[in-house]
């Protein structure tokens, strides 16, 4: 009989730990603007006229965003699926006090492209939520209609 108690209460252990490892992956995105948050960076997009381009992001201060914990590439798939076609965390360097990540990629993706700025800090409060996550999006499509 203890053997089945036993069995009994690691199921429930377990089934408790899957549940905080889902509550990981929930995530909101911040509808609030640069400004409202602080956020001060510099976007640029090179077309190579190879049908490739380069973007390239500087973030001079994350604001509310601090700390940003990771930067991830979005690429959506086409139409309404909900799911990505491309979703990557990029390698980010610092130089000068600023974050910098750069990605190389064809046009075609690009124009559908994000860059998210992902944090653990709710920027309402500043404080940190552990079992939440917050993304900004940085929508790379108006960078390459301004440089039309």
């Amino acid at each position: 009989m203890p053997t089945c108690r036993l069995i009994t209460m690691l199921f429930g252990l377990l089934g408790l730990l899957l549940t905080v490892h889902d509550a990981w992956a929930i995530e909101f995105e911040i509808g609030q603007s640069k400004e409202e948050l602080g956020l001060k960076y510099e976007l640029s997009v090179v077309d190579h006229g190879t049908g490739r381009v380069t973007i390239e992001l500087e973030i001079a201060d994350a604001g509310k965003l601090k700390p940003i914990n990771s930067i991830s590439l979005y690429i959506p798939a086409e139409g309404k699926t909900g799911r990505p076609d491309l979703m990557v965390s990029l390698a980010t360097t610092t130089v000068d006090g600023k974050i910098q990540v750069r990605a190389h990629m064809k046009k075609e993706l690009a124009e559908r492209a994000q860059l998210q700025l992902k944090t653990t800090s709710d920027p309402r409060t500043g404080k940190p939520t552990p079992l939440t996550g917050y993304y900004f999006s940085i929508h790379v499509t108006e960078f390459i209609r301004d440089k039309k």
